[in-house]
């Protein structure tokens, strides 16, 4: 996949959607020295480039009773890699999984989730065991405090 050409504008554009995907056309607009309809074409053309993905509202997690942030490393069990693709559509599928890798290391996936305490938790790994026999083992790293929650990439 090739990069994108991107200018300054575009660059300060998504820059500052980054941080703020609501901001007004015109207030961009002034500060690039474009007007808000030059400002909406290039946001319109990022969109339909797949630069921009998606525009979304970030929501805490303990407000809304997902206080509990959980790193899991899944390990299939050995010569059962026929699963992986039953793991991976399972863990797109949980709601409480909010990001998930297939990895290098002791694990073969590892998970973000959130969950409101730990016997939550603790049902959710229980149901995929059950849906997902061949895993044999997650590992559960707790998250005593989140030091930084962005998905913002860094524009060159």
């Amino acid at each position: 996949m090739s990069l994108p050409e991107l200018d300054d504008f575009d660059r300060h554009l998504l820059t500052r959607m980054q941080a703020d995907a609501h901001c007004k056309a015109e207030t961009l607009a002034a500060e690039i020295g474009l007007s808000a309809s030059a400002v909406q074409r290039r946001l319109k053309r990022l969109r339909e480039r797949g630069v921009i993905q998606a525009e979304v509202a970030v929501l805490d997690p303990a407000v809304m009773g997902r206080g509990l942030t959980l790193i899991a490393g899944l390990t299939i069990g050995r010569d059962n890699y026929a699963a992986l693709p039953r793991l991976r559509a399972w863990l797109a599928a949980e709601p409480a999984v909010q990001q998930a890798w297939y990895v290098t290391g002791e694990a073969d996936l590892v998970a973000l989730v959130l969950a409101p305490d730990m016997p939550a938790y603790d049902a959710l790994c229980a149901r995929l065991m059950a849906e997902v026999p061949q895993l044999s083992r997650i590992t559960t790293q707790v998250v005593i405090e989140p030091l930084k929650r962005s998905l913002a990439l860094p524009i060159a």
